[in-house]
């Protein structure tokens, strides 16, 4: 037993002795690196490049995500007040609203929630979206709950409390409250 474990913790310091020669290859007495003669190195293979991710859909283009299907239609500045008189809101900074339509690509009823959807902007900066805003907004009030049965779609703003001058890069959408859902580019 003693002499086994002898033989391959000799065997284990030799193969790491020689790794570790083939690995420096060191330099010539002229500053070349060592072990060739036309002064290129070898190198060990590199592991493959992990495939890009794909790029996420934009504008006008449908990403389905759980039962839901969204589009987003649009972004602007509307500025720092939501809704016509007596439903107003005024925003801390201004309000950025998304046109977005929500279809039910599912086989049974779904409800949609305006905090299924959340803004990015270009520093990576997450922001909800705001629900009373987003009612005022609204001319058919449809954004900002709504139960979305199967084939049927709405369509509405989702309006966002952000400081001023604040630049829009995507959206996160999901189907639930609880999972970080998919991205949609806004540029």
């Amino acid at each position: 037993m003693f002499r086994r474990i002898t033989l391959v913790t000799a065997a284990t310091a030799i193969a790491a002795g020689l790794a570790l020669t083939g690995c420096s290859g060191g330099t010539t007495a002229a500053g070349t690196p060592g072990g060739t003669s036309n002064g290129s190195t070898s190198s060990a293979p590199s592991a493959p490049a992990a495939p890009a991710a794909p790029a996420a859909p934009g504008l006008n283009t449908p990403l389905t995500v759980g039962s839901f299907e969204y589009t987003a239609l649009g972004v602007q500045d509307i500025g720092p007040t939501a809704g016509t008189s007596p439903l107003t809101k005024t925003a801390q900074g201004t309000f950025l609203q998304v046109d977005l339509k929500i279809a039910n690509t599912g086989s049974s009823s779904a409800t949609f929630i305006v905090n299924y959807v959340k803004l990015v902007d270009a520093a990576g900066k997450s922001y909800d979206a705001d629900a009373s805003a987003t009612l005022f907004a609204s001319p058919d009030q449809n954004a900002w709950v709504a139960g979305i049965n199967p084939g049927n779609a709405i369509q509405g703003p989702i309006l966002f409390d952000v400081p001023a001058g604040t630049a829009p890069a995507s959206i996160q959408v999901s189907d639930n409250a609880f999972s970080k859902g998919q991205t949609i580019t806004l540029g």
